[in-house]
């Protein structure tokens, strides 16, 4: 009797004891699984990995020849020890040839009475001479085309003159010729005509006139 006794209470022990490790296990394995719960969303990051391109090659290198107005010179001297260097720069001039310059052109026409002229000679108003100089001898000098389409028949123009002391007149001055045409029609008159002598108490002087020449024709 009392070894049955024994026996269930060691049986009895035993299932409590499986019971309790059993307990045991299953409480780990709930925490395990309860710590170890993956998370609801996983967020992956992307890494783009690009190549770099190499750079390009250098362009060659190439030797220009400057043919400008210096050119440098470098000389070396001694060749052994500390080397001298002398740098200069030489600077190239360009002479001008003759057929490079353009000389000014000049208008004599208004200059040729001056080597008529004398400087020991007066020169007076006719205002002031003995009596006012006259025409001597002219001659008639037509007009030119493009002046008589006006249908003007007769022109008057005034020229200030300078009489020198033999009565040959010269233009000094043009004052009003009409037509910018009538310019050279003037001066040809004036070249071909002649005045009495201008005279300041009886002696020959030279004289500066205001005149008038009308151009008749038709």
């Amino acid at each position: 009797m009392d070894s049955l006794k024994v026996t269930f209470t060691r049986l009895l022990l035993g299932i409590s004891a499986l019971t309790l490790s059993l307990s045991l296990f299953l409480f780990l394995v709930v925490l395990d699984n309860s710590t170890g719960k993956s998370p609801d969303k996983l967020q992956i990051n992307r890494v783009d990995v690009a190549m770099i391109s190499p750079p390009p090659p250098p362009p060659p290198i190439t030797q220009t020849h400057h043919t400008s107005g210096q050119s440098s010179a470098l000389n070396v001297k001694g060749l052994g020890g500390p080397v001298k260097v002398q740098y200069s720069v030489k600077n190239v001039m360009e002479i001008p040839t003759a057929n490079k310059l353009n000389l000014p052109k000049i208008s004599t026409d208004k200059l040729k009475f001056t080597s008529h002229f004398s400087a020991n000679v007066p020169m007076l108003n006719v205002e002031h001479l003995d009596r006012v100089p006259k025409v001597v001898s002219q001659r008639y000098v037509r007009p030119p085309k493009t002046v008589r389409k006006y249908g003007q028949k007769r022109i008057e123009t005034s020229v200030e003159l300078i009489i020198d002391q033999t009565g040959k007149p010269f233009v000094k001055r043009i004052i009003d010729p009409v037509f910018p045409e009538m310019n050279e029609t003037i001066r040809t008159w004036v070249k071909h005509a002649k005045f009495e002598v201008p005279r300041k108490e009886g002696k020959a002087v030279q004289a500066v006139y205001l005149y008038g020449i009308n151009f008749n024709y038709g």
